[in-house]
């Protein structure tokens, strides 16, 4: 179960990067580009899998491996809550939009 839960996350990371980036180069010559630094923001922010939970819980219990595709769901959105969460801050100061000790700044 650890080794699927770690899989799902891995693909929910992937997925996400491979949403955040390609969309934003579309972007980059337009006045709505994104910075990299602001790109690799959107990606660690994640969506916090409410949808997913929600669709998860949906399934009726018949359905086949309902408690691993539940059980799994459930790891994806603690995970993105509490590590990517916790991690938020973390990743805010490595790419200089604050250093911890002021408010955050808005570039413009």
């Amino acid at each position: 179960m650890r080794r699927a839960l770690l899989l799902a996350i891995g693909l929910v990371l992937a997925g996400r990067a491979l949403t955040v980036y390609p969309v934003c180069l579309f972007f980059r010559p337009s006045r709505w580009a994104i910075p990299l630094r602001e790109q690799h923001v959107l990606w660690w922010g994640g969506l916090r899998g409410a949808l997913a939970l929600a669709l998860a819980l949906a399934l009726p219990p018949s359905f086949p491996l309902y408690n691993e595709i539940l059980a799994t769901a459930f790891g994806v959105v603690v995970f993105s809550v509490v590590v990517q969460g916790l991690t938020m801050p973390l990743l805010m100061r490595k790419l200089k939009f604050y250093d911890g000790n002021e408010s955050i700044r808005r570039q413009p």
